[in-house]
């Protein structure tokens, strides 16, 4: 209800105010306690089992529990709010016919891949299924060849022997000697007891191990699919989060060269914050780059993220010796910073850099971590960065005169 009381009355929406305000939404005719309710909401699970759109607010308890749903004004809405957006950008006939080719031969590539990645898949886990049916049989022949009692192992030696010139005989007697041994034999004689306590630690171990596939298999997998996902709801057609510095969010000895490169002033050395805007997504994994662009040669620069309202009530100055400074960084001297965790703040514990490199920052809030990759070598160090009620924005911490960083958005990182 906020989310829609917000879009209807944002300054370039009040034309809709009139026109989406007076719907008409029709009564749910599920009876019960449905009676009398509106269908205003709108299910947008592709999944949905119910097969229905069109909900009010008894079904979404339910029958829409988790689904995410919208309410069918603020949908229409945000559908005006695009067409007015790109009312003005069209395409040529012969531009859309190249983009829909170029989707649709994508599309075609892609599925390929993932079929003949479903058989790889497939190929593999039969293997496994294979293996495992091996092992508990050479469990069985190894009981079997201990029923010594009933002369049947003897039995089959004999029976080869006497039918050496009997192909048929001969033959089917050879495979019964084949399926009976066991593929390893223990070095010394075992008893009862010993053979049951080996069993069952061989095959603890086994459903260890299938376990441990399994969990690994579902983490690479579900990883994909929930990065698929982002990409299918956000789209290439929402706007890239736009990062920038602003006068505002700054040391005073920081001057701004352009929205996404800031440099320290000539006046002294010290501590000194720029912090860009907006905040990052707290809900989805975002990755952006930093480029330094010229380092001081006694080489002390630090980049990563930070809490802005920690910092601004800090004067955008830094005070390293203790924890709640604000920052999540490292530093060009291998400087570890850390707000919150002890074992991470002020440490010598990352890989260095300086003018020329590329540090990317992947911040991932699910996992609460951020992750910095020198480009040029390929090096990596994690800091954890602990739930918070408060928003993080990217940020660059100078303490040289003169240093200059450059911010690389995400679509920029690989053309450096």
């Amino acid at each position: 209800m906020v989310k829609t009381y917000k879009q209807m009355n944002k300054s370039d929406d009040k034309l809709n105010i009139k026109k989406f305000s007076s719907l008409q939404y029709p009564q749910c005719p599920l009876g019960g306690d449905h009676s009398g309710e509106t269908m205003s909401l709108i299910c947008l699970e592709k999944d949905c089992l119910q097969r229905q759109i069109l909900c009010c607010c008894i079904c979404q308890e339910e029958f829409h529990k988790g689904h995410q749903l919208k309410p069918l004004k603020l949908l229409l809405c945000e559908y005006d709010q695009q067409l007015r957006e790109y009312q003005n950008i069209s395409l040529k006939q012969y531009e859309k016919d190249f983009l829909i080719k170029k989707i649709n031969e994508q599309e075609e590539k892609s599925l390929i891949y993932i079929q003949e990645l479903k058989t790889q898949i497939n190929n593999k886990l039969s293997k496994i299924l294979n293996l495992e049916q091996d092992f508990f049989e050479n469990l069985r022949k190894y009981v079997k060849m201990r029923e010594f009692s009933n002369g049947n192992q003897f039995a089959v030696i004999d029976t080869i022997i006497q039918n050496q010139t009997n192909v048929e005989m001969l033959s089917s007697s050879v495979k019964k000697l084949i399926d009976t041994l066991v593929e390893e034999i223990p070095e010394k004689d075992l008893n009862y007891e010993e053979i049951n306590r080996i069993f069952d630690f061989h095959i603890n171990d086994q459903k260890d191990h299938l376990h441990q596939l399994e969990t690994q298999f579902n983490q690479v997998f579900q990883q994909q699919i929930e990065l698929l996902q982002s990409k299918t709801q956000k789209t290439i057609l929402n706007k890239v989060q736009q990062f920038q510095f602003l006068p505002n969010n700054k040391h005073p000895q920081v001057d701004i060269l352009s929205p996404k490169i800031v440099k320290a002033s000539s006046s002294t050395h010290g501590y000194k914050f720029a912090v860009m805007t907006p905040s990052l997504d707290k809900n989805q994994t975002t990755v952006f780059g930093f480029k330094l662009n010229c380092v001081h040669q006694s080489n002390w620069i630090a980049i990563g993220v930070c809490d802005l309202s920690i910092v601004q009530n800090k004067q955008f100055g830094f005070a390293f010796q203790s924890l709640g400074h604000g920052g999540y960084m490292v530093s060009s001297n291998g400087g570890a910073w850390s707000s919150t965790t002890s074992n991470q703040n002020n440490v010598v514990k990352c890989f260095k850099f300086g003018k020329g490199d590329i540090i990317v920052c992947t911040y991932d809030p699910n996992n609460q971590t951020i992750i910095f990759n020198k480009q040029k070598s390929n090096t990596t160090f994690k800091l954890d960065i602990p739930k918070s009620d408060h928003d993080l924005y990217p940020c660059v911490l100078f303490y040289y005169a003169l240093d200059e960083v450059e911010f690389i958005q995400p679509e920029g990182i690989n053309k450096q």
